[in-house]
Order: C-alpha cells, then sequence, then structure tokens
C-alpha cells in the first residue's frame, strides 16, 4: 500500500497544481536551491494535498533548521541502508522493507556475500550548507507563486537537507557499484538517486507499490527500473520515457488464493493514512452499508491514537499485513485509491472504490471499471456491497479479476524475488545511459 498524492478535500490554499507548477518552474531556473527543490517536490505535493497548516513563520522557520540540523545528525534518521557485495539497498517504510527484504537475502545467498547493515553519520558542514541551500530554495519558490511557502514545501525541503547530507556521506563512505531504492517519491529514496548521478554510480527502482497516474509517481528518474507488469512500462512509456523498463513482479506479494470466498463473512475495510476527519465519514459510510467489518489499518495507522478511535467497537481489527486477510475467503476489499485493490484482485477477490469528494478518478491505475466497483456517491455503497457478495460466489468473475491483475503484475513471491535478483545483476553488468529514463521534475546534473 501506499499514500498517494491526491486527497478528497482541498489543499488549504493554492490548488496542488500551482505549487506544482511553481515547482517546476523554480527547479528549471537551476539556481542555488534547485537540488533541494527536486529532491522536496513528491513529498511537498503529497502532504500538500492533505492538507496542511498555514506556512510558518520567520521564526518558526528558525526553529526548524535548528532542529533539522541537531536531527540530522542522529544516525537512525532516514533511509535503512544495507549492501551485498557492493550493492546499496536504501529504503524506508513498512513496505518498502517488504518488497527489498527477500531480494536483498536472494541476492546474498546468490553472490556469497552477506548482507551488511550500515549506518551513517552526516556531517556538520553538510547539513550547514544544506540549511543554506534551503533559503535559496524557498526564495526560488515563493518567487514563482508570490505566496509564502507552504508549510508541506518548508517539511519537506527541511527533510530534503537532511537526506541529502546523510545521502552523500553515505556514498562517499560506501562507494556501492549500484544504489536500488523502492521508491522513486520519497525525500530519502531521491537524495540517494541524486548524490549517485553527481558520482557517476548507476540508480536502479523496484517499486513497492502499484503505479499510480499522481505528480509522486509520473517519473522513473533512476537508470534502470524493474517495474511490476507489462502495463506499467505502457504507462511509462506514455509519459514519455526514453527507455522501456524491464518487468519484475512484485517480490513482496506471495498470492494464495482461495479456492473458493464466503459470500456472507465480513467485508474487509482497508483505509489508508487520511485526516481523521475524512475517515470518520468514510467508517460512517461502511458501517452502514456493511455491519460485519474486519479493519485492516496501513501500517502507519498501527499505534497511532487518532486513528484508533475511529473503529465501531463491533469491528474487528487485524493489525497485520492485508494480505493475510485476503487469503481467508471474505467476501470484496473497500478502499479509496490503495495499493491493496491489487492485492484484492490477484486473489480473486471483488474491490470497492469508495466515493471520493469532489469526485475524481481513482489513482492507482489497475482499479477500474468493470474490475472494480467505483462508488459515485456514498449511496452507491450498499449495493456495491451487495454485488460485490454475489461475484464473490461467481468463480468466472473471479477469474477476471486475477487475470486483470496479472496485466499489471507478472509475477510475486519466489518468481518475482529471482526475477529482481537476475535483473540486478543485469543492471551490475550494463553501463548505465548517462541519463534517467524519465525525470518529470527535470533534475539538475550538480549540487550547485
Amino acid at each position: 500500500m501506499s499514500d498517494l498524492g491526491h486527497s478528497s478535500r482541498p489543499a488549504p490554499s493554492e490548488s496542488l497544481d500551482e505549487v506544482a507548477e511553481a515547482l517546476l518552474r523554480s527547479i528549471a531556473g537551476a539556481g542555488r536551491g534547485c537540488v533541494l527543490l527536486w529532491l522536496a517536490a513528491p513529498t511537498a505535493l503529497l502532504d500538500h494535498a492533505r492538507g496542511s497548516s498555514v506556512p510558518p513563520s520567520g521564526r518558526g522557520r528558525a526553529k526548524a533548521t535548528a532542529k533539522t540540523m541537531l536531527s540530522g545528525l542522529a544516525t537512525t534518521r532516514g533511509s535503512s541502508l544495507t549492501t551485498v557485495d557492493g550493492v546499496l539497498f536504501a529504503h524506508e517504510g513498512a513496505n518498502p522493507a517488504a518488497t527489498l527484504e527477500p531480494v536483498i537475502e536472494a541476492l546474498s545467498h546468490t553472490h556469497h556475500a552477506g548482507p551488511t547493515k550500515r549506518s551513517v553519520r552526516p556531517s556538520v558542514a553538510a547539513l550547514a550548507t544544506g540549511t543554506l541551500d534551503l533559503r535559496h530554495a524557498r526564495a526560488a519558490f515563493e518567487r514563482e507563486l508570490t505566496l509564502p511557502a507552504p508549510a508541506a514545501l518548508e517539511r519537506a525541503l527541511q527533510s530534503a537537507v537532511r537526506a541529502r547530507a546523510r545521502a552523500t556521506t553515505a556514498l562517499d563512505s560506501l562507494m556501492p557499484r549500484l544504489v536500488v531504492v523502492a521508491s522513486q517519491h520519497s525525500t530519502s529514496s531521491r537524495a540517494f538517486i541524486h548524490a549517485a548521478r553527481e558520482r557517476s554510480i548507476p540508480t536502479a527502482y523496484l517499486p513497492h507499490a502499484p503505479a499510480a497516474d499522481t505528480y509522486q509517481y509520473r517519473d522513473l528518474p533512476t537508470d534502470f527500473a524493474g517495474l511490476r507488469g507489462p502495463r506499467e512500462v505502457d504507462f511509462y512509456r506514455s509519459l514519455g520515457a526514453r527507455r522501456d523498463a524491464a518487468v519484475v513482479g512484485n517480490p513482496q506479494a506471495w498470492i494464495e488464493a482461495p479456492t473458493v470466498l464466503d459470500p456472507d463473512a465480513a467485508v474487509i475495510f482497508a483505509p489508508r493514512p487520511q485526516p481523521p476527519e475524512q475517515l470518520r465519514a468514510q467508517v460512517a459510510e461502511v458501517d452502514a452499508a456493511a455491519p460485519r467489518v474486519v479493519v485492516s489499518p496501513h501500517p502507519r495507522m498501527r499505534g497511532r491514537a487518532m486513528y484508533e478511535g475511529l473503529w465501531p467497537s463491533h469491528w474487528e481489527v487485524h493489525d497485520g499485513w492485508t494480505m493475510e486477510l485476503l487469503q481467508r475467503g471474505h467476501p470484496c476489499v473497500i478502499q479509496m485509491s490503495s495499493g491493496v485493490a491489487w492485492e484484492a484482485m490477484a486473489h480473486g477477490v471483488p474491490v470497492i472504490e469508495l466515493a471520493s469528494t469532489p469526485a475524481t478518478a481513482p489513482l492507482y491505475l489497475v482499479i477500474r471499471e468493470p474490475y472494480a466497483q467505483v462508488c459515485s456517491s456514498a449511496l452507491d455503497l450498499g449495493e456495491a456491497v451487495a454485488r460485490a457478495r454475489l461475484a464473490a460466489a461467481d468463480a468466472p468473475s473471479r477469474d477476471r479479476l486475477v487475470s486483470w491483475a496479472r496485466e499489471w503484475c507478472a509475477a510475486t513471491g519466489a518468481e518475482a524475488v529471482a526475477a529482481a535478483v537476475a535483473w540486478i545483476d543485469e543492471c551490475l553488468a550494463t553501463s548505465p545511459a548517462g541519463s534517467p529514463l524519465l525525470d518529470h521534475w527535470a533534475s539538475p546534473r550538480s549540487a550547485a
């Protein structure tokens, strides 16, 4: 699962598209600070779409910068780093970890080289330079938008300062032959991508979630990409990718589709991290349409009081992976633009997309009619659940879901892990083309 860059409520002041266009123009200006803007852009847009707070004051910015300097020196901040025979894996978050960890283990076995956890501490000088660059980045953006930088951008820029200092230190000390990331849009991963490009170290992207038509997924700024299925390759080709990516599959998923589904069992509700007021409305809709519910919160929602109080007392709460529930025969999954939709389809489990306000198309490309029921309003949900229960008992309907899912993800489990290892070996043996597959944000070549 992954949390994407559009929200059902509008951005607090300027629109998402306005902020995105201002970022593109300020990065294209190629002045000091443009690298930080390139690193921060996708995360800033993701948080802006969620509804960020008002821009911080001058004093608030100064406090944030001081905190950046202090927290940047902590070795635990940012990506987890693991090396295997000259390959550096950099990732953060539960889903990226679940994607890369089986590949790390398999590559270690194949290369007869144990994985080594790495820890780096960025220099004070690198952090200090970053804070100066941040001022230039903020000023460049504000010249384009003619408004104060949104709070989401300020936070992302502060994160970019830490991420770049850490990435440059890591690459200078570890000197890998290849850098593998599981996100092309997280600030930390982008820092490694950019730092590697500066040092002529090839980079490879193995996605932790299905492709989506959002600002977070519209580029492949790496030398190589091992995507999940042929339709994802077609999507990036349609966006103007210079070269076709490889098809690897999803090493994270171990599909064990149940032989039959129980139409009368509880439905699965798989929410993703959104503001509590939005989730509260979704919970009310789901509870009205299907009183028996198993809620499977996104990993980033677990253990957080702001979410735990949202679930009705008569609901069952599942604290493990949603994949486990999909193997138990539940009749459908209710979600809103979540990567769990693909997981459900791969198991032959009907999918329902909750209505958004204002109405927008589902963000993940795999969520499309007739393979998913897309509700146009909350009033449609009860009927959608009833139809899903019927489809759950219909073998041809389930087979169509599985076939559609395979077009987006060609392999899973051990097959995908083996394909990922073979792809990494191919990346190691192939000279990088000297330019990324697709860079929507037009990254500068230097850190000036």
